[in-house]
């Protein structure tokens, strides 16, 4: 799950749940109790991150044809991962190559929680920071996993919009199952990426307001396979014994997201003509004033069950994943901001909210983003644009 650093108060963050209001679990200063209003969380008005996408797009085993269409979230060793953040503002979405965007990978230890890892080795230079350098097949000895190379954690991955990452093989991925990676990133016109990085990785409280900072956790992955793996080469992993082929678990996949409908609803909430159908990326016309209804479909059949350790690990629990939905605006009035259900519905008003500024939408143009996850590391998102017209 991608989740806000901890104990830092002034960021532009990406939060899968993120609460604002008196009791909020954000670090911010504030004498004045809860008189004042405070921002509106689903409101976008300037650069934010709302999710981060790690995808395998260099698969290690041959992938089914038929999942070609639901990638793997979490990774095995030597397999290469994409990682895609979503980036928007009120003028829709940013494209992240059009941004400077630092990525570092840090191996988790057990029970180390989301950016404990680079916390853990603050004060840092970003300049002191080793490049990313994974060993490959040759380098290792199948025999003596006891043995496995040294990788440097931190370490930096790329300075680009998507990088790619070649997850390592070594002793903490065995143990932990996951890593960190942390996104970095100034804006056009503001904090640069240089000061954003420098102020972050020295341990400052107070950072730029400007600037992007997001954490996401990698899952390494299914150990299951790794043993498998391992013995085919004619080792063994310690403390990981190979199953029978058809008791591998299946990787965490990302979700779909199979059909969006936009319609209008009158002030008894019925259906006012029909429905579109409508792509991420799409523009439709309705007139100010107009309240919309949008639904989203997403196959519940993707919903994956998976085992978690109890009982100190001496025995497995099954869990299903479930649906986690968020919304956005850059406009008008939000129903509500979250769902949890395969079939999705909320209600865009097109009226000037209490913290928009203009009665219209800047330019007549306002956007709506949703952003879905299941649970562990699967996400996907859409977003559409709404031409907004006279009554």
């Amino acid at each position: 799950m991608t989740a806000a650093f901890p104990r830092l108060s002034a960021l532009s963050l990406l939060a899968p749940k993120l609460a604002v209001g008196c009791g909020a679990a954000l670090t911010v200063a504030m004498t004045t109790g809860c008189a004042m209003e405070l921002p509106d969380p689903r409101l976008i008005i300037k650069h934010r991150v709302l999710a981060i996408r790690t995808e395998v797009t260099g698969a290690l085993l041959p992938e089914d044809p038929e999942l070609a269409d639901r990638p793997k979230a979490e990774a095995l060793p030597f397999e290469t991962v994409t990682l895609d953040p979503f980036i928007v503002n009120a003028d829709g979405p940013v494209d992240p190559e059009s941004l400077d965007l630092v990525w570092i990978a840090c191996q988790l230890t057990p029970g180390q929680g989301l950016f404990a890892c680079l916390q853990d080795a603050m004060p840092l230079k970003l300049e002191d920071i080793p490049a990313c350098e994974s060993p490959g097949f040759a380098d290792i000895d199948f025999s003596d996993f006891e043995n496995l190379p040294e990788v440097d954690s931190p370490c930096v991955i790329g300075r680009e919009g998507t990088p790619e990452y070649d997850v390592p093989i070594s002793a903490s991925v065995f143990i932990s199952g996951s890593i960190e990676l942390t996104m970095i990133g100034g804006v056009p016109d503001g904090t640069d990426t240089d000061t954003c990085a420098r102020e972050l990785l020295r341990g400052e409280f107070d950072l730029p307001n400007d600037c992007l900072f997001a954490v996401q956790r990698l899952n390494v992955g299914p150990l299951e396979q790794l043993a498998l793996l391992a013995e085919m080469f004619g080792a063994e992993i310690p403390g990981l014994e190979a199953p029978d082929p058809e008791d591998v678990p299946e990787a965490d996949r990302h979700p779909r997201i199979s059909e969006i409908r936009v319609g209008s609803v009158n002030d008894e909430g019925e259906q006012v003509g029909n429905a579109q159908t409508i792509v991420s990326g799409d523009t439709v016309s309705f007139p100010l004033g107009a309240t919309l209804q949008v639904e989203v479909d997403s196959p519940e059949e993707d919903l994956q069950t998976f085992l978690i350790p109890v009982n100190n690990g001496e025995s497995f629990e099954e869990r299903s994943e479930g649906y986690a939905g968020d919304w956005f605006l850059t406009w008008g009035l939000l129903l509500a901001g979250t769902s949890d259900d395969p079939s999705s519905y909320n209600q865009w008003t097109l009226e000037q909210g209490s913290q928009d500024e203009d009665e219209r939408p800047p330019n007549d143009r306002a956007r709506m983003y949703y952003v879905v996850r299941d649970g562990r590391q699967g996400v996907n998102w859409f977003w559409f644009e709404v031409e907004v017209t006279d009554p």
